[in-house]
């Protein structure tokens, strides 16, 4: 009997789990109860006892939805994969890399379109400047996508032309990737001479913390990928995103500083803001020029063996 219980501990499985995440549930509902209204009174100690038993339930919850992970994962993409679309998603990292841009370009425009609301609103032109940001983002994001898909129509069946035609979108992304610049000069300078309304509290603060920070990695993170795979296009995508995520940390440290700022260390404080936004401009334009000369190298590199190869054929 004991060994079966050490070895359903070691791995959990039935219905036995159900009135065990109950009982986990119960103990932090106990917690947080006691926590209120034990305070200042003899039954106080319940509290701790309930913080003991939820801390080890819960994390004993956590272990046994853990351990399936890896198997659930396989079997979740066994099943996608018997779907074309799925399946493209899952192994082609350029198709994926297409899917995700088209969702990002519906919830930029969701953003850009909300954004132009508030300024028309509020008359407030901290609005308007992230909103004309975002809507040069989904001319860059659309235009992209359109013509790589008019490129691929019209020399997919020659790989040496559809080669030349990627990277030509890649030098016509890193310039408008400049013109991306201006717009995000605008709306940075106005996040940096006036403060943005505050309309959540810390706890949103931190929230939105959380979600740029996970951004600003996976843009990363897609960048160094991105790289590797060496499709001009997937990094157009990819450099991009990565101009996005560093708008999303400029809007960050803007909320950040309203949320938490004292008058102490105002000057402090503005300081930082200024610098935040002087390194991004200044990473954004530095990446713009790297696209350009890079782009011009490797098409000019193309031109030179498409003529030697037809000075070999003759």
């Amino acid at each position: 009997m004991f060994k079966k219980l050490i070895g359903w501990l070691k791995r959990p499985h039935g219905w036995a789990l159900i009135p065990f995440y109950m009982f986990t549930a119960a103990c932090i509902a106990g917690a947080i109860v006691f926590s209120i209204i034990g305070q200042d009174k003899s039954y106080g100690f319940v509290a701790y006892i309930f913080y003991a038993l939820a801390a080890i339930t819960l994390g004993y919850s956590v272990y046994t939805i853990v351990i399936y992970v890896p198997s659930a994962k396989r079997k979740v993409k066994e099943k996608l994969k018997s779907y074309k679309f799925t399946a493209n998603v899952l192994e082609d990292y350029d198709f994926k890399t297409t899917v995700f841009a088209l969702l990002s370009f519906v919830f930029t425009v969701a953003f850009a379109v909300m954004n132009l609301v508030s300024a028309i609103r509020y008359r407030l032109i901290w609005y308007g400047a992230i909103s004309a940001y975002y809507f040069c983002l989904i001319l860059f994001r659309g235009g992209v996508l359109f013509a790589n898909s008019k490129c691929a129509k019209k020399f997919g069946g020659d790989a040496e032309k559809y080669e030349k035609c990627k990277w030509q979108i890649y030098l016509a992304s890193g310039a408008l990737l400049i013109v991306l610049e201006f717009a995000m000069v605008g709306a940075v300078t106005q996040m940096m001479l006036s403060e943005r309304p505050a309309q959540s509290g810390e706890i949103m603060a931190i929230s939105n913390a959380a979600y740029t920070f996970y951004k600003i990695i996976m843009a990363v993170y897609n960048l160094i990928k991105a790289r590797k795979l060496k499709n001009p296009v997937t990094q157009s995508l990819r450099n991009l995103n990565f101009a996005d995520a560093c708008m999303s940390v400029v809007s960050l440290t803007v909320l950040l500083i309203s949320t938490f700022n004292d008058d102490d260390t105002a000057m402090a404080v503005h300081y930082m803001k200024y610098s935040v936004g002087f390194f991004v401009c200044a990473w954004i334009i530095a990446i713009a020029a790297f696209m350009i000369i890079r782009a011009n190298k490797k098409i000019t590199s193309l031109k030179e063996e498409h003529t030697n190869e037809q000075g070999r054929q003759i």
